[in-house]
């Protein structure tokens, strides 16, 4: 079977979780036996890195277009396929939302990673909302499968779209082996934390994060917390930060340790999450949770908002609170930091939580899918 998969997010600087999901599916599916995967993506005049992937993953470069020009003109359906001069293949799995013209492929998968236009359009980027609005349903239409990262969405997708249920998989996102192993690298002074003991909390900055509700409470803990637990929130600044950016400064002023990292070092992730006390993940709507998970690896205990979605990702390892209820988290965080006991029972639990998860499995789904395509084709 031959598989050509997007890469065009792993062509940036700053891997963003599309571009982790990406790498990781495919050379997953890299090592399925009898499965050979190309990548593609476009580098105008070489601007672009190189996507980070296995040596065993072809890599085609298209050069005609910058990828800004070429996705405007796909959104307004005036794009010329884009795999004209590629080899053929059984499947094409778009990665982030739009599937591209494409010519030379049996079959088409389109990754939907949330509906967060559909369900929360105020907290998405003003410029994003038209496009997205756009190629959203025309993308799954004209696909033969839909894959996203969770239960919650896909159950989203099936009763907006109307497709059936059988056209979605559903693909987990695990996190990396690093967050297992033990990171000592020295992050304290790196990251100018100021206490021994930190909360942690790392994502992109945007409004479904929920950074000002986090940074309000931690605000209103206990002193004898704030003294000894300094809040560290890492990631960069994404569309509408002007309110989390205010927060993080009105704490500051009031004298309390809260710290914006910004973006991080790859090889500090790990250790940030490991020698964190605890990890906070307020988010207002997620298309998985992938950072639960990787505080899950990363042995350190989770307190997280109470939405399905979440529910998914941390199973009965976290401790949640109730969504835009300030005291239902200032008591979460309290508890786990107070109580050692449930440290270590959210600790035993998300790992087993964790057991869940495998990308072996999200190849094989999608393996299994093409074979049944391949077969309904016959008949």
């Amino acid at each position: 079977m031959n598989i050509r998969i997007e890469a065009n997010s792993l062509t940036t600087k700053h891997i963003s979780g599309v571009g982790y999901f990406t790498k990781r599916l495919a050379e997953a599916l890299a090592a399925q036996p009898n499965v050979r995967v190309s990548a593609f993506s476009f580098n105008f005049l070489g601007r672009q890195q190189t996507p980070p992937l296995n040596a065993i993953i072809h890599q085609d470069v298209i050069r005609s277009f910058p990828l800004r020009v070429y996705a405007k003109l796909q959104s307004h359906r005036l794009a010329l396929h884009y795999d004209s001069l590629l080899k053929p293949v059984d499947l094409t799995i778009f990665t982030n939302y739009a599937k591209l013209p494409s010519v030379k492929s049996r079959f088409t998968a389109t990754t939907i990673h949330d509906l967060t236009y559909i369900k929360h359009p105020e907290l998405m980027e003003k410029d994003n909302l038209p496009h997205l609005t756009r190629i959203v349903r025309r993308s799954i239409t004209k696909s033969d499968l839909v894959l996203t990262v969770s239960e919650a969405v896909k159950k989203e997708i099936v009763e907006h779209f109307n497709v059936s249920t059988e056209k979605v998989l559903t693909l987990p996102v695990p996190p990396d082996e690093a967050f297992f192993a033990k990171n000592n690298n020295e992050v304290h002074e790196k990251y100018h934390i100021p206490t021994k003991k930190y909360i942690f909390f790392i994502s992109t900055i945007e409004p479904r994060k929920n950074v000002p509700f986090l940074v309000e409470a931690y605000t209103q803990l206990p002193k004898s917390i704030t003294d000894e637990y300094s809040l560290i929130l890492s990631g960069g600044m994404g569309w509408k930060s002007e309110e989390s950016t205010a927060a993080i400064k009105q704490a500051q002023s009031q004298g309390l340790n809260v710290v914006h990292t910004g973006y991080i070092d790859e090889n500090d992730k790990s250790a940030l999450y490991q020698q964190a006390s605890l990890f906070v993940f307020p988010s207002i709507y997620e298309g998985f949770g992938m950072p639960i998970l990787e505080a899950a690896a990363s042995k350190t205990p989770v307190v997280t908002a109470d939405i399905p979605v979440l529910r998914e990702a941390a199973g009965e390892g976290a401790q949640y609170f109730t969504l835009y209820d300030s005291a239902s988290l200032i008591k979460a965080m309290t508890d786990v930091l107070t109580t050692p006991e449930l440290q270590q029972q959210l600790i035993t639990k998300a790992s087993a939580h964790l057991a869940s998860f495998s990308w072996h499995t999200n190849a094989q789904k999608i393996i299994t899918a093409v074979d049944r395509l391949e077969k309904e084709t016959r008949r």
